[in-house]
């Protein structure tokens, strides 16, 4: 006579639970649904160079607090200033420094994407994600110039968000052309 495999306990063949502590008796095989995969199948690696940008965009962090110890400060002085006026100021009067601390940012973070863009090219291989890469540092030095511009007073605010506006919308299109006309080759 079988046995029960949890408890021991004598039971029938036909048993599906056990009488003395309910263990299940009968081993079903479930079978899981195959796994739907909508743009195929990806090799599953770790990405180091995710890692590799993070540091990057910490020591450009770091970069622009030394470049301007005082940036908490002068964000402080200049959100109480229009707190005080209850207005929107322009930090290009009194805060000049948050400017160039902002487009010193911007440019760094674009030539990351740059520098990122080489190293992908040279380890992955993978050139849709260098092409993306790449594009996404000029729109972002592009930024970082116009903000420089705009504290040196050569342009407007409206006129450099209008710029950006117009260059990642140009940058979009050329994306989406060459991902058009060069699809991902399948295997």
């Amino acid at each position: 006579m079988p046995s029960c495999p949890k408890c021991g306990a004598k039971r029938d063949k036909d048993d599906k639970f056990c009488h003395s502590c309910g263990a299940p008796l009968t081993e079903e095989k479930k079978e899981l649904p195959e796994r739907e995969v909508c743009f195929g199948e990806r090799e599953r690696r770790r990405d180091y160079l995710g890692l590799v940008s993070f540091g990057i965009f910490l020591l450009i962090v770091g970069i622009v607090f030394l470049a301007n110890p005082n940036i908490f400060s002068s964000i402080n002085l200049w959100v109480q200033e229009m707190a005080e006026k209850r207005t929107l100021l322009s930090p290009r009067e009194n805060y000049s420094d948050l400017i160039y601390s902002a487009s010193l940012f911007f440019v760094l973070i674009g030539a990351s994407n740059f520098f990122m863009a080489g190293v992908r090219l040279v380890s992955d291989k993978a050139a849709r994600r260098v092409f993306a890469d790449t594009l996404t540092g000029v729109a972002l030095v592009l930024f970082g110039y116009l903000i420089y511009l705009y504290g040196a007073g050569t342009l407007g605010w409206q006129m450099v968000l209008a710029i950006e506006a117009v260059a990642c919308g140009l940058l979009v299109i050329l994306y989406s052309i060459i991902y058009y006309l060069f699809p991902k080759k399948t295997r």
